[in-house]
């Protein structure tokens, strides 16, 4: 599955729990889905022994995270948060990546990050069944369905044309990375660009 639904975009998610405890893990099941509102997915897998990832227990105590963009320069720190530490160990820590507040939601984001989504929850819902004989009942993965409140994007990165309205990000500049099957990740440095085919030249 990993290997051929590829590449992937990553989501680097910043959550807290209840008692203000941050949590940052990357999740590359993650996609944009509508436009108007903006909303985007995640797929939150469960741990084999049917315990929720502190991920997803903390998405739906809160209701709130934020997705902070994965640039190349932050391909390593994003790697080093996805090592399963211990039950009270910091990923921000123990990755060294800096925080800062976020605008209208309470998870912290990713201090230097190019983009950060705001997101709140919208729905949560339960996939498959868990494969472990002592999990009977519980999903294989949840499905986090949110809206995007709130866009922050390095303002470097924002262009207008000569009406005033936002162009298209430029891809170098942006620098996403993308996940692959195995241990492999991909950058976006080799590009080809088509436009939309006009029906009006279509061929006989």
């Amino acid at each position: 599955m990993t290997d051929l639904v590829a590449p992937r975009p990553i989501a680097w998610v910043s959550s807290e729990d209840g008692q203000g405890r941050r949590n940052l893990a990357p999740f590359s099941y993650y996609q944009a889905v509508c436009s108007q509102p903006p909303m985007i997915v995640i797929s939150i897998a469960w741990h084999p022994d049917g315990r929720m990832k502190d991920t997803l227990a903390n998405i739906l105590e809160r209701r709130e995270f934020v997705v902070s963009h994965v640039s190349e320069p932050w391909l390593a720190a994003m790697n080093a948060t996805s090592a399963a530490l211990a039950p009270g160990e910091s990923e921000w820590e123990f990755a060294d990546v800096p925080a800062e507040p976020a605008s209208v939601v309470g998870p912290a984001r990713v201090a230097g990050a190019l983009a950060h989504l705001e997101c709140r929850l919208t729905q949560a819902i339960p996939l498959g069944v868990g494969l472990g004989a002592s999990t009977p009942g519980k999903p294989s993965a949840t499905l986090v369905l949110a809206e995007v409140v709130h866009f922050a994007v390095a303002a470097d990165l924002l262009q207008r044309d000569a009406r005033g309205r936002l162009t298209a990000i430029d891809p170098g500049r942006l620098a996403a990375v993308g996940r692959l099957g195995g241990i492999a990740y991909t950058r976006t440095t080799d590009r080809v660009s088509l436009a939309r085919p006009d029906p009006a030249k279509r061929r006989d």
